[in-house]
């Protein structure tokens, strides 16, 4: 994981998981659970890892979701995401591989963009002001994390409570 705020790039794990903790945002870093290459199902791979996760966070279910440049249709489909937006439950991604690009308006603060690959998990909360992009390489296979099963659509109005009249 790096993160590119407006004076900096930050690379190290600890100095990133501080950073993000300032705008609500929370990061691991797992590696998987079992290394032996037939066992190739993500879900399979990081499973306790995936349980602990939704014991501390009350969520309910997870699924793999996969994009290239193989999949149809990909630019349509990126481009619901790559618009600002929110969701009203947390957006927890936990990369396999590949690697994606998250974007965060903190509202208070400049825009800074969250680099992720394998082994990162990135937990933007419910209501933060985000939008997300693959990198040149189009390739991302991730775990996603859902409280409900799954329950989530993308809010491209910016919040009342955040609107300035």
């Amino acid at each position: 994981m790096k993160i590119k705020a407006k004076d900096k790039t930050i690379t190290d794990k600890q100095e990133i998981k501080v950073f993000l903790e300032k705008y609500g945002l929370y990061a691991e870093f797992w590696q998987p659970e079992t290394t032996d290459k037939s066992t190739s199902e993500p879900l399979i791979r990081y499973k306790n890892q995936i349980e602990k996760l939704k014991k501390k966070f009350g969520y309910s279910s997870a699924d793999v979701c996969a994009m290239s440049h193989e999949t149809a249709n990909l630019d349509k489909m990126l481009n619901a995401f790559v618009k600002e937006h929110h969701h009203t439950d947390d957006e927890v991604r936990f990369t396999v591989e590949g690697e994606g690009i998250f974007g965060v308006n903190p509202l208070t603060d400049p825009l800074f963009e969250v680099y992720v690959q394998p082994g990162d998990l990135l937990v933007v909360p419910a209501n933060t002001r985000h939008w997300f992009n693959l990198t040149d390489k189009k390739n991302i296979c991730c775990i996603r994390i859902f409280k409900e099963n799954p329950k989530w659509e993308a809010v491209y109005e910016m919040p009342k409570e955040h609107i300035i009249s």
